[in-house]
């Protein structure tokens, strides 16, 4: 019962089988082998009839043989003198068919064999060999533990290295090593069946240099099948132009910084560090428009240092200088955000106050005639102060309005100095 099972089993296969009897020659040789037992699949595989096959010769039905015939004889020797199971792929003569035998012994002087056709395997393998060797990019397959199972020539144009020096090898071996973390997290994107479109990494030139390698992966079956490019010209092009716009990044900030420095020196008493006659001339006619405009009163004061040139013959220029310094101090102290204080030259301040008339801008350098009175001036000591003060008329000119607040300025100075004097408003 059991030895008709395994005659079914043997008959009724989807796997090509066949026994053979070896034929030995007088000085017991291995010269030709006799079919004494396959299978239909045998016959399917072969593309031969069974009548013209049992107690047949090998080389009678087979009179080509194989396409690499010294490589099947040494195979049958080995099985036949060796009496082990042996494996070989080998080409059906003129049929492009690649077989896979299996073949293992029998008896001393029989063997049997398993067939199975990898012609498809072959194919794919001559497809991948071809587009390996043409492609211009770099092209791996690498199992999913990081381990290279193939690479291209371009290795060695690209990288320096020949294939056998990175088969078998893991990519952690030429990746840098701040690149690998985020290279583990790709293979997992991979595993996960994602396709990776756009990839960096460095990867290690056998001259010990980096190269920026762009990557396109996905997975197909247990393998992973990569392209690259090297793009490291262009990603060095890209650091230069980086750096390149964060210095210009900086230098226009610190132009900025510098075209402040200027527009403020360009406006400023470069001495006491109040506005200066440029600025007064490129604002006036503004606060004067305004005032007129919305019917509000704009008064002017020019303050003026009694006995400056004093001070000067007295103590010298230096201390003449810190005294208009200390003076512009005391000036911007006392006047508000929207006032407006600028030395025209030598010892005279004017104060613009917006919003004010008269009468309040009399109080305020009244104020002002008082600090300076009571300030103690470095080795300059105390010193007393002039001041003018005018009301701007409706639609009156610069000129016109300065005319008449220095006019009050005089009317002090020859009055008894150390005082205010007003002008006042005609029609």
């Amino acid at each position: 019962m059991q030895v008709d099972l395994y005659e079914q089993f043997f008959i009724n296969s989807s796997t090509a089988y066949s026994c053979h009897k070896v034929i030995f020659n007088g000085e017991g040789s291995p010269i030709d082998y006799e079919f004494i037992a396959f299978n239909k699949a045998y016959e399917e595989l072969m593309e031969l009839k069974g009548e013209n096959l049992l107690h047949k010769r090998f080389y009678e039905v087979f009179p080509n043989s194989w396409d690499d015939q010294e490589k099947w004889e040494r195979f049958i020797n080995d099985i036949i003198r060796n009496q082990k199971p042996s494996q070989i792929d080998i080409k059906k003569p003129n049929v492009p068919k690649w077989l896979r035998i299996i073949s293992f012994p029998l008896k001393n002087d029989t063997y049997g064999c398993i067939y199975f056709d990898v012609t498809k395997e072959y194919m794919q393998d001559n497809e991948i060999e071809g587009f390996l060797k043409v492609n211009i990019d770099l092209l791996s397959v690498m199992d999913t533990d990081g381990y290279y199972i193939r690479v291209n020539q371009a290795y060695e144009r690209i990288l320096g290295y020949k294939a056998e020096e990175i088969e078998g090898k893991s990519f952690k071996l030429f990746v840098h090593e701040e690149d690998i973390p985020k290279t583990n997290h790709i293979i997992e994107q991979l595993k996960d069946q994602k396709v990776i479109s756009s990839f960096v990494n460095r990867i290690l030139h056998k001259d010990g240099t980096y190269r920026y390698l762009e990557w396109r992966s996905q997975m197909n079956g247990k393998y992973i099948y990569s392209s690259a490019r090297d793009i490291t010209v262009h990603r060095n092009l890209e650091q230069e132009l980086c750096e390149k716009n964060r210095n210009l990044a900086r230098l226009t900030e610190e132009l900025k910084e510098k075209n402040k420095i200027l527009k403020t020196l360009a406006i400023t008493d470069d001495l006491t560090g109040v506005y200066n006659r440029h600025f007064l001339n490129d604002k006036i006619k503004m606060k004067m428009d305004q005032a007129d405009l919305e019917h509000r009163p704009i008064s002017m004061i020019i303050v003026d240092l009694d006995y400056f040139k004093k001070v000067n013959d007295t103590y010298g220029h230096p201390v003449g200088d810190e005294v208009l310094k200390s003076t512009g101090n005391l000036l911007k102290q006392m006047i508000r955000y929207s006032d407006m204080i600028v030395r025209l030259g030598g010892e005279e301040f004017v104060i613009i106050l917006p919003n004010t008339t008269v009468d309040g801008a009399y109080n305020i350098a009244e104020r002002i005639r008082r600090k300076i009175e009571q300030y103690d001036y470095p080795v300059a000591g105390r010193l007393t102060a002039s001041l003018g003060v005018a009301q701007k008329k409706q639609s009156e000119s610069f000129e016109s309005w300065y005319e008449r607040t220095d006019s009050a300025l005089y009317e002090a100075k020859e009055s008894k100095r150390n005082c205010v004097a007003k002008a006042f408003i005609t029609s």
